[in-house]
């Protein structure tokens, strides 16, 4: 291809012509034509775009320049390949054939490349892989490519090129067999003379089997490999474009050495693409067994141009060499580095011809190699140095200057007053430390010229040779050679030039530190630095003798030293340790490695110790040990923090290394000389390594220990272990580089596992199964404000809120906080009101996330214990406290509005820091998609939180604040844990977690990488210390408590072996159980320095006046942040407000109008419990999809939610099982999946599935819809596409169901409205303050939607309204009694009974739907339409009748047409004109219908002009279809009839609705199939069919308003006041007989059968007849039919209806002369009465431990209490102020028995009981009693007159005791009515905080027992009341409110139940 145009101007024309042939090209040859690789030079051939976008890139960016061939679009490059390339497509050409015939979904290569990742992921063994492959190979067709083995597998593989060598080697390491002929042929060692070859077992060299190998893997090849990756190229020159650049220290690019070769090379520094690179090796064990001595030492390269997060991968971690074993190389090491070493040479030469994938170029790769990274001991091997002895400082070297102690016979380093300045008091301080003044200067290290220098001429011979004499040991080696040989390492050009060329491995030498420190601290035996010899050493250098062995006893003691902790000391740090839990993957659970028993920490592994060292060790020493000894180790300690930190500020490097030589300094004062090896010595040379060569942990051992542990895990044999780990490296190694290429970008491979892909690292996901809860109110209010504050697209509506409130409120438009606090207020609904009228415009820009915020939350919010976030697991506290980990604990950094007093109008802003646990996690659904929010418990700001003078963070949990801003979105905290603090178990240190990966992964060349982890800094404190001079301190320990060695030991406190031994006897005991840790698990605490989080946005109000500030915090606004502080709890107590009583009555006793004095929290509704689900994952995105719904498992049972009770309206309560949610839906969706609906031939949805999506539709429908809305034709469209939305995204629906679903969402949100207006509003007009709050039951009622909701229904318009659809109702002559079920489904199951063959008609589903479950017909119009029906049918197929269209046999029954939107027998969903195939009908028939009503025209010449009509429409619609074809076919003359009329029509009707039921009417299937759809179709040709919206078109089809049914109609009348009317005649109510007149009332007659209508839940049947009591002649009378637990006597049924038997009631005119005995009251009853109170309570099998009373009371009852028989008494006057009659039945018996439910006459009975204890103590002027009955009935005036007159009988000082039932549930008010006090005593211990007018307060009486279980509350009522009676001194505040909580027991219930039994059994004699 021509590409000379690429050279032109891209305005020029000749380049436009050139590039469009290009682009052409490309797009045929392109594999994805949307994935073109994009030429400009912005994208470099990387990146994939469509046609148009490489278009606009070229012409904006120009074209690459070094642009050549795309093979990608099918050019040719073989010109200008390599060799190596050449080979490499060659593989591919392979790799590329189909796994077997017909295979189009993967390839040879891809099966490859993904089984070897999936085996290298999962360390699969070559046999098991070999297994797999042969069982896949069987699965596949035959002839497919799956290898049958494992090696054939890698034989393939290794095709790619990237070999290793098999170099032989000495067995003494002499040399290498290579480079010179002679070597190469040798067999034996020229230096040692030991054969190359292995000697066999009869020690006979074995030919070709070499002793010794070396493998060795070239790293040119692999580098090459490296650019031929265009991500990886690109990659390796991050550290030009992708890194910060300022004066921070976070690469070692922005380290010194990196710059100086730059600069010193101009060639290495010019080509950002040349490589830096650092050396690491150490030896391991590659077998299991921990005895083996076998070590094998690999070689590992790492390139540091990688980022940070990519260059300490697995994938980039580069195996050079392997080093086989039994024996470590030690010195000679050398010799195996020599391959290397070549390698290294040429590659600093520059290696040419190196391909640039990225760029599409060849340059030419120089590297360098910048350091070694080893242990101490490899240190030496590879440096040459001596790191032993009198020279152990590689550093120092000769100027090291140890000393040896003569009783410990060790050297110790403590010459570090050195690095101290030169007029330092410490230098002049000699008894302090080692008893000599300090006058020399820290060495200077040496530069590598000069250390190449002094090795010149060191002449080391290599190899292991037995030596024939022994090696004479050096007493005195200070004059011993600081150098063993001259490194391999100086053959390099460039290696004397670096300034650090081997570092010192921070991880080493920190485990080495901590383990000393931990075991001197706590006196480890064999870990200690302290013992006999060190105490004898100091003393013989004349400094600490107070502290020297005491031996004048048996056993040797030692007295407690400065370093030293006591007993009790041991106890708390370890006791520290052992409660530590820290978050998961911080570390090992720290307190499986504390020993309670022997006081001390063990099998501490090297990470742990970093943690112990960093973190955990400064907080368990905060209460132990001497100030200035803490102070010194927690310095020590919190250095190494501040080195590993992830970001240096190199200007505070020189002040860490000063205080840290300051630090170590401290430590030998207060330590023995013996504690000071060369571990402790080299961290003074830490900070110098970092100055030069950047962040520590580019430079340490972790990743290379962890890469060898995988190396150890490739040994598959014993016998060569060494093969085992190279061949596994070598297809790891290709497979890494063709996943590249092959797999996804998202797939995981073992190089690069899923954690550290970004993608999954910022992925969000649960931990969890979800547990649905309801909330309303104000909690949804926060957590819906929270997600909108922090939402980027909403940035803009507040900025337009905040400037509409300043013009509405001038006054206020400078007040920030008012104005902050208003829009907090008021922003939810001002945006939804904004947006919806926004999306009203076609042009609108409103984006997807505000359109579904603005409509607002689901109020069914998922609930999780485990959540991920950004890969970090956080868990709620209640998980935590059941796992051994921590990962409940968040911080928060919020920008804050700071004030000085709630009246300051000139705020600040500043960032501040919070501090919380996760209470509750919470998934908000939107229904498009979803946001994780974290509730969580605060920390006050003010006096919670404190730092010290170490920079410990301490923060009081106990101290809560923010109340009003619990929330805070994920993504947006940070995880830290608490320790708890031992100097105060009140108070937890904060610590921080270091970020688990860097920022940034893809970040844009401009704005580079942001670390989070700033630099620590070491915290200044006092060094306790006597500057002037050299004075004498005291080292030993206050007390007597010493430590005791065993006699004779002159080395150490105990024997090492004895130690040993007895250490592994107590561990084995305790295994077996023989002896254990009892100590307490200690709390868990929290933690430490500060640290920025993601930046966020809270505003807060804080008190500014003292200087300590902030001294008081408010919240007034949270901006972009969820949090925000609270006020105090006394504010919101006395500005909380109680809501009116509520109604909790059921739906069947409305009418009684009885309600509840409940409070507004936690009324009635406490946890139920959830229902297990299974949690299920999918990918982002992704929606798993339910084919069948018949899976059990999407239709698990709708398990009651846990309901939110902290934000009630205080309205009423009337449902029982609380609002309907459909809360499985929403656990379905949070696993991702959908159901698919069925639908049937008339595209009904019928199943399960469907009757799920129906009630799914209603709960939008009543959660979504303004009530206040006036036609459903009004509903905003915004608002009807966010349920078909929310519908979408729960189901598979065809999109032709919208309508349906917005049909179905009008008919329930009429209903619903229906609904509250019969329940909520009706029953109670006459108590219109009831209507203040919507109802409780539905909390997503906004207050002012309800309110002018309710001034609508009451209206005078719409009663009228109401009136009129009442009387429409009363016209339905043959009402169904499907109930809920729609006719589709009963539809689905008549269609199973139907006989095959056979149809399934409408007049069967007529019938069907009016039966009863045994088939009858029970109104006699329905069996009269029935047997109508039946002879039409019979006449139909006897042939007399024929029937067609919808003048079938029920309308011809029936007599009337069809209505129109629905189908009678068929559903509402289905309208006549798609169910017969008719056209639409006219208005004519509406008309015609209502005069067929009105009886103006008969019903039959109605129809026959609607059959005239249709006929009419068909013959049009024939002669237009003749003139359409016509016209198609070029013909001008009409065609009366034609064949291919014919066939157009049944063309244009195809695939239209089935017409089978209309064949036997006579009309043809076809014929009216193709009229419905030539009809429709013409219309679209001739462009009749006029259009209109959607919405328009579903609402014309809604039906009227539903009229009322029956039993609501019912309701209605019973509330009516019937009595009231003149013309009702008056009637007697009598009693057994006709003279016994007890009661006047009327006869109340609702419908015209009254037999099966039912009043307070008491069936009328045919004995009794509704009647509503006047007035009440005798006061005591029981009702012949009682109300249970609501109406027992005549007299409470004042005004109200009830059951009569019929005989009793007799006209006033009419009582005649007749009579008859009477009967006594509890004696048995005519069988005339319903018997509500049945004999069949069980009182003969009683519980078991039944208090003695209450068994003699239960066997009286089981023997007399039958046939309704009562205990009744006369209550007297005294207790209530009148007379009262009192019944216990059967029923009440048994319930108190079994401990069930009490009954108001069980209490009333108690309470006389208790009466008579106040008159024996002389009380009865202390406290009254009001009888409970008389709050229960009547209306809401009856009930305040009742307890006022109670009231007024009070005498003075008096309190009553008042028990009331709420509806189910009893509480107990305490009222004294001359101090205005109320006591409110509720067995659920809701709150109840309210001040009103008439009284000043009520109290919650929080010290008050909780109720057990469900049932219990009336028996915690009587035992309230008797301890109130039982307390003569009437002492409410010390008695209830200061005192804890206290718990009342079954015993205590027994009690109370023994004292009324016994005095029940008084009146049993009765």
């Amino acid at each position: 291809m021509d590409k000379s145009w690429m050279h032109a101007d891209r305005r020029s024309k000749e380049f436009e012509l050139g590039f469009e042939e290009f682009l052409k090209f490309a797009e045929s040859n392109a594999v994805n034509i949307d994935k073109i690789s994009c030429p400009c030079k912005k994208c470099c051939n990387v990146d994939g775009f469509s046609v148009e976008v490489v278009r606009d890139h070229v012409f904006y960016y120009g074209i690459l320049e070094s642009y050549k061939n795309d093979v990608e679009v099918g050019e040719s490059e073989d010109e200008e390949m390599s060799e190596d390339s050449n080979e490499f497509l060659k593989f591919v050409e392979d790799g590329d054939q189909p796994l077997y015939n017909g295979c189009d979904h993967t390839t040879k290569m891809n099966f490859l490349v993904e089984s070897f990742s999936w085996k290298a992921k999962h360390v699969v063994t070559d046999s098991c892989f070999g297994d797999f492959l042969e069982l896949v190979k069987g699965l596949l067709p035959a002839e497919n490519l799956v290898p049958l083995t494992t090696n054939d597998a890698k034989k393939t593989l290794s095709v790619l090129g990237m070999d290793y060598e098999k170099i032989h080697a000495c067995p003494n390491d002499c040399i290498l067999y290579r480079g010179d002929a002679v070597l190469v042929d040798a067999e034996e060692c020229p230096s040692c003379g030991v054969s190359r070859w292995k000697l066999g077992r009869d020690n006979i060299p074995t030919k070709n089997v070499p002793a010794k190998v070396l493998w060795y893997f070239p790293p040119i090849p692999r580098f090459k490999r490296f650019y031929q990756s265009p991500k990886t190229a690109k990659n390796l020159t991050w550290h030009d474009w992708g890194r910060k650049k300022d004066k921070m220290m976070r690469h070692p690019a922005d380290s010194p050495t990196w710059k100086l070769l730059d600069s010193k090379y101009p060639e290495l520094g010019n080509d950002h693409r040349n490589l830096r690179l650092a050396l690491s090796s150490d030896g391991f064990n590659p077998h299991s067994m921990q005895n083996s001595l076998y070590s094998c030492w690999p070689v590992i390269l790492v390139t540091y141009n990688l980022p940070p997060w990519l260059c300490m991968k697995r994938k980039f971690m580069m195996l050079t060499l392997l080093i086989s074993g039994p024996k470590q190389p030690g010195n000679d090491i050398d010799v195996y580095l020599q391959p290397l070493i070549d390698d290294l040479k040429l590659l600093w030469n520059g290696v040419e011809e190196v391909y640039d994938a990225f760029r599409g170029e060849y340059f030419k790769l120089k590297a360098v190699l910048f350091w070694t990274i080893n242990d101490f001991p490899a240190y030496g091997n590879l440096s040459g140095s001596v790191v032993r002895g009198y020279h152990g400082c590689p550093i120092c070297v000769d100027q090291t200057r140890p000393r040896r102690l003569k009783k410990g016979n060790k050297l110790v380093f403590m010459r570090h007053r050195r690095g101290l300045p030169r007029h330092h008091p410490y230098r002049r301080q000699a008894a302090a430390f080692d008893n000599t003044i300090e006058e020399d200067l820290a060495p200077v290290p040496l530069t590598g010229e000069e250390v190449l220098a002094r090795v010149e001429g060191l002449n080391c011979e290599f190899g292991k040779r037995e030596e024939s004499t022994p090696r004479v040991r050096i007493v005195d080696d200070q004059d011993r050679p600081c150098w063993k040989k001259k490194s391999v390492f100086f053959q390099l050009e460039y290696w004397k030039d670096i300034p650090v060329r081997h570092n010192l491995d921070v991880m080493h030498i920190e485990k080495n530190c901590c383990d000393s420190l931990i075991g001197t601290l706590l006196n480890i035996p064999g870990k200690t630095k302290d013992g006999v010899a060190a105490r004898l050493d100091m003393v013989a250098m004349g400094i600490r003798t107070e502290l020297k062995p005491d031996v004048s006893g048996k056993r040797t003691k030692l007295p407690l030293a400065s370093w030293n902790c006591k007993l009790d000391e041991k106890k708390i740090v370890c006791g520290s340790f052992f409660g530590m839990k820290v978050p998961t993957g911080f570390s090992s659970n720290i307190r499986n490695l504390v020993s309670m028993e022997d006081l001390k920490l063990s099998k501490l592994k090297s990470h742990d110790c970093h943690v112990v060292m960093q973190v955990l060790l400064p907080v368990a020493l905060r209460s132990v040990l001497e100030k200035p000894v803490r102070y010194a180790i927690i310095r020590f300690c919190l250095f190494f923090k501040a080195i590993c930190a992830k970001e240096i500020d190199v200007s505070k490097l020189e002040q860490m290394q000063a205080d840290l030589v300051v630090t170590v300094c401290q430590l030998e004062k207060y330590f023995p000389p013996s504690f000071f090896d060369v571990m402790i010595h080299l961290t003074v040379h830490l900070v110098r390594e970092v100055t030069l060569c950047g962040p520590v942990f580019f430079r340490w051992m972790y990743p290379f220990e962890r890469y060898m542990k995988v190396f150890k895990g490739w040994v598959r044999s014993r016998r060569h272990p060494e093969g085992c780990i190279a061949e596994s490296y070598v297809v790891e190694e290709a497979v890494e580089f063709c996943a590249e290429g092959l797999l996804n970008d998202d797939a995981s491979t073992a190089g690069m596992p899923e954690n550290s892909k970004p993608e999954v690292f910022h992925a969000s996901n649960p931990l969890s199964a979800p547990t649905m809860i309801s909330v309303y109110g104000k909690e949804m209010e926060q957590a819906h404000l929270c997600i909108l504050q922090n939402t980027e697209d909403a940035k803009n509506y507040f900025s337009e809120h905040m400037e509409l409130l300043k013009l509405l409120h001038p006054r206020f438009a400078k007040d920030e906080k008012w104005l902050k606090d208003k829009q907090n207020q008021t922003f939810s609904a001002w945006l939804k009101e904004r947006v919806s009228n926004e999306l009203q415009n076609s042009g609108n820009t409103v984006s997807e996330t505000i359109r579904w915020m603005a409509a607002g939350p689901n109020n069914v919010v998922a609930t999780f214990s485990g959540y991920k976030v950004n890969g970090v697991e956080f868990y709620t506290k209640q998980r935590d406290d059941m796992r051994t980990v921590q990962n409940s604990g968040v911080s928060l950094v919020a920008d804050v509005m700071l004030v000085s007093s709630a009246k300051d109008k000139n705020p600040r802003h500043d960032d501040m820091d919070f501090y919380g646990v996760i209470q509750h996690i919470w998934e908000v659904d939107y229904y498009k998609f979803r946001v994780p929010l974290f509730k969580c418990d605060w920390v006050e700001n003010v006096r919670g939180i404190k730092v010290d003078e170490l920079g410990f963070t301490l923060v009081n949990l106990n101290r809560k604040g923010h109340l009003n801003d619990p929330f805070v979105l994920a993504s947006h905290v940070k995880q830290i844990f608490y320790i708890e603090d031992p100097l105060d178990p009140q108070w937890s240190v904060v610590v921080r977690l270091p970020d688990r990966d860097y920022k940034g992964f893809d970040s844009d060349e401009e704005e580079g990488v942001h670390i989070e982890e700033q630099a620590f800094d070491l915290p200044f404190v006092e060094t306790y210390d006597d500057i002037e001079g050299d004075q004498d301190s005291n080292y030993m320990r206050p007390g007597d408590e010493k430590i005791y060695v065993m006699a004779g030991s002159s080395t150490s406190s105990l024997n090492a072996r004895a130690l040993a031994l007895r250490t592994k006897t107590k561990e084995f005991l305790r295994k077996r159980g023989r002896s254990e840790v009892a100590n307490e698990e200690a709390s868990v605490g929290k933690a430490a320095t500060p640290r920025r989080s993601p930046r966020s946005t809270k505003v807060v109000v804080v008190d500014q006046t003292s200087k300590d500030a902030p001294t008081k915090a408010d919240v007034v606004l949270p901006r972009r942040s969820p949090r925000s502080t609270a006020r105090t709890s006394k504010d919101a107590l006395n500005n909380a407000r109680v809501g009116p009583a509520k109604a909790t009555q059921s739906k069947k006793s409305v009418a009684s109008k009885k309600l509840s004095f409940g409070s507004m929290s936690n009324s009635g509704s406490g946890k139920r419990k959830a229902g297990k689900s299974k949690a299920g994952k999918s990918k982002a995105g992704t929606m798993e999809v339910v084919e069948s719904d018949d899976e059990d498992e999407e239709f698990e049972a709708d398990e009651d939610e846990e309901e939110s009770n902290e934000n009630v309206t205080g309205g009423m309560r009337l449902l029982r099982r609380g609002m309907v949610t459909m809360s499985r839906v929403n656990r379905r969706l949070v696993r991702g999946r959908k159901l698919k609906v069925k639908y049937n031939d008339d595209g009904e949805p019928v199943g399960r599935a469907a009757k799920e999506m129906q009630s799914y539709i209603g709960v939008f429908a009543r959660t979504k819809v303004p009530i206040n809305v006036k036609d459903w034709r009004l509903v905003p469209l915004s608002v009807k596409d966010n349920i078909w939305g929310s519908i979408e995204e729960a189901y598979v629906v065809p999109k032709q169901w919208k309508k349906m679903v917005f049909a179905s969402a009008g008919q329930k949100w009429r209903d619903f409205k229906s609904k509250l207006t019969t329940w909520y509003i009706i029953p109670f007009m006459d108590s219109p303050e009831l209507f203040e709050f919507p109802p409780d039951d539905y909390r997503s009622i906004h207050a002012d939607q309800w309110q002018e909701f309710v001034k609508d229904r009451i209206s005078p318009q719409f009663q009228e309204f109401r009136q009129k659809q009442m009387a429409r109702r009363k016209e339905n002559k043959y009402p169904h009694r499907l109930g809920r079920k729609p006719y589709a489904q009963l539809q689905e199951e008549l269609a199973a009974t139907v006989p095959a063959g056979r149809k399934l008609v409408r007049t069967t589903m007529w019938k069907a739907a009016r039966q009863d479950k045994d088939g009858n017909y029970l109104a006699p119009q329905v069996q009269e339409k029935v047997d109508e029906i039946d002879k039409l049918e019979k006449e139909e197929q006897e042939g007399k009748r024929k029937f067609e269209g919808p003048v079938d046999v029920l309308t011809t029954a029936l007599g009337t047409p069809e209505y129109s939107g629905r189908v009678r027998g068929v559903g509402g969903f289905v309208k006549p004109e798609a169910y017969f195939h008719l056209p639409k009908r006219a208005r004519l028939n509406l008309d015609a219908r209502q005069r067929i009503k009105n009886g103006e025209e008969d019903s039959s010449s109605v129809l026959a002009a609607e059959r005239a009509q249709w006929k009419e429409e068909k013959a049009e619609l024939v002669g237009r279809l003749v003139r359409l074809e016509s016209l198609l076919m070029g013909k001008d003359k009409q065609i009366v009839e034609s064949p291919k009329s014919a066939t157009l029509m049944n063309d244009l009707g195809s695939g239209q609705g089935s017409c089978s039921r209309l064949d036997k009417a006579g009309v043809g299937g076809n014929e009216v199939e193709g009229v419905k759809a030539i009809k429709k179709k013409l219309d679209l040709e001739e462009g009749k069919l006029k259009t209109q919206v959607e919405a328009d078109e579903v609402t014309k089809e809604q039906a009227p308003e539903k009229p009322l049914t029956v039993e609501e109609e019912a309701h209605v009348m019973e509330m009516a006041q019937v009595q009231s009317s003149p013309t009702v005649q008056r009637h007697h109510l009598v009693i057994d007989s006709l003279d016994n007149i007890v009661a006047e009332g009327t006869i109340v007659e609702v419908g015209v059968d009254s037999s099966s209508q039912t009043v307070h839940g008491v069936p009328l049947a045919a004995e009794n007849i509704r009647v509503s009591v006047s007035k009440c002649l005798v006061e005591n009378a029981l009702l012949p039919v009682p109300i249970r637990d609501e109406i027992v006597f005549v007299s409470d049924a004042i005004g109200t209806c009830v059951a009569w038997p019929k005989d009793w009631v007799i006209p006033a005119t009419a009582v005649g002369n007749a009579k008859q005995a009477p009967r006594k009251y509890g004696r048995k009853k005519t069988k005339q009465w319903v018997d509500t109170d049945k004999d069949d309570d069980d009182l003969e099998h009683l519980p078991a431990d039944l208090p003695p009373a209450l068994l003699s009371l239960s066997k009286w009852g089981n023997e007399f209490l039958k046939d309704r028989a009562t205990i009744h008494t006369k209550l007297s006057k005294d207790l209530f102020g009148t007379e009262r009659k009192i019944a216990l039945f059967r029923s009440d018996l048994f319930a108190f028995t079994n401990v069930q439910e009490v009954a108001g006459d069980t209490i009333v009975m108690y309470m006389s009981f208790l009466r008579e204890k106040l008159k024996e103590s002389n009380m009865l002027n202390m406290i009254g009693f009001v009888d409970p009955s008389s709050l229960g009935v009547g209306n809401s005036t009856d009930r305040s007159r009742s307890f006022s007159a109670a009231l007024k009988r009070g005498k003075p000082g008096q309190f009553f005791l008042v028990p009331y039932n709420t509806g189910k549930h009893w509480i107990l008010s305490v009222v004294s009515p001359s101090e205005e006090l109320v006591y409110f005593m509720d067995p659920m211990k809701r709150r109840m905080d309210v001040t009103t007018d008439e009284w000043r307060t009520i109290v919650n009486q929080y010290g008050i027992p909780e109720q057990i279980g469900d049932k219990s509350c009336g028996y915690f009522i009587m035992l309230y009341m008797r301890e109130i009676v039982q307390d003569k001194e009437q002492n409410w505040t010390k008695k209830w409110l200061t005192r804890g909580d206290e718990k009342y027991t079954m015993q205590d219930v027994d009690v109370v139940r023994q004292e009324w039994a016994e005095y029940v059994l008084k009146f049993t004699s009765n």
